[in-house]
């Protein structure tokens, strides 16, 4: 969900300047995805969902619930929970990131076993529990290890009413572009508030593989905004994963133990 994890950031900055006349035009992607960055940062986020999963091909559907939590360390780093709930087979199943400044750590819980088992940089390109994110989508984007090129200004018309957003196109380097499953991004984000509408990903062979569209964005405080629905539309496995945000809270405290194995080898992550 890099989409989701990018999200997950501390508003440290006034909007004022955005009325300024021109000051879109003047904008680097890189400074696009540096504000992106700054306006959307929370110090805390929590939050319940529902997850379906689509086989378009079959019609076949399976419906998850979700909960996610978030936080940034005193170091500056971030810490991430995403936690199963339902349905039964998979409930208390678990995924631990800690950002690091190179590369994050994950460690995946499954409660049959009860052991937290890391995954390796090589695994990352892999889908997570039958979604369609991976998950190197579901890590905080480092934007040192990217270019960001400005591709043009374009209307986004799937949300209401429909948002002038700059285009820009994301090409990982060095060890992410050894590592990463994409040869490139394409990112549309809002001129006016700074958040991603829409995310195309391109393999390692420069094919369009799957897109993302966030819907229903909502100012949650400040700078700060969210979208209530996000669907990663899979073009090559006809396959869709919906997510519907049913409850969200921003700034909560949430304890360090949270993001600890100790915590979720305890089984304290799904009471």
């Amino acid at each position: 969900m890099r989409i989701y994890l990018s999200l997950l950031s501390m508003a440290l900055v006034s909007g004022l300047f955005l009325n300024s006349p021109g000051i879109a035009e003047e904008l680097t992607g890189r400074q696009v995805m540096e504000k992106q960055r700054s306006f959307q940062t929370v110090k805390t986020e929590y939050g319940e969902e529902r997850m379906l999963l689509v086989d378009v091909k079959t019609n076949t559907k399976e419906n998850r619930q979700v909960k996610r939590y978030a936080k940034k360390s005193e170091n500056g780093l971030n810490r991430y929970l995403v936690v199963f709930l339902a349905p039964a087979d998979i409930r208390g199943t678990a995924l631990l990131i800690h950002e690091q400044e190179n590369e994050d750590d994950q460690w995946m819980y499954m409660p049959a076993v009860k052991k937290m088992q890391r995954i390796a940089s090589a695994s990352k390109r892999s889908y997570f529990m039958g979604t369609d994110f991976t998950y190197e989508d579901l890590e905080q984007e480092k934007i040192d290890q990217y270019t960001y090129t400005m591709l043009r200004t374009e209307t986004i018309d799937h949300v209401t009413p429909p948002r002038q957003c700059h285009v820009i196109e994301a090409i990982p380097l060095g060890g992410t572009k050894k590592s990463s499953g994409y040869s490139r991004r394409i990112i549309w984000v809002d001129q006016q508030h700074f958040f991603t509408l829409k995310i195309e990903f391109f393999d390692r062979r420069n094919r369009l593989i799957k897109t993302q569209k966030s819907f229903e964005w909502e100012n949650i405080t400040g700078t700060v905004y969210r979208p209530r629905k996000t669907i990663m539309d899979h073009h090559r496995k006809h396959h869709k994963t919906l997510t519907l945000m049913e409850n969200r809270h921003l700034t909560t405290p949430i304890a360090d133990q949270v993001f600890t194995e100790r915590f979720i080898l305890s089984e304290k992550h799904f009471e």
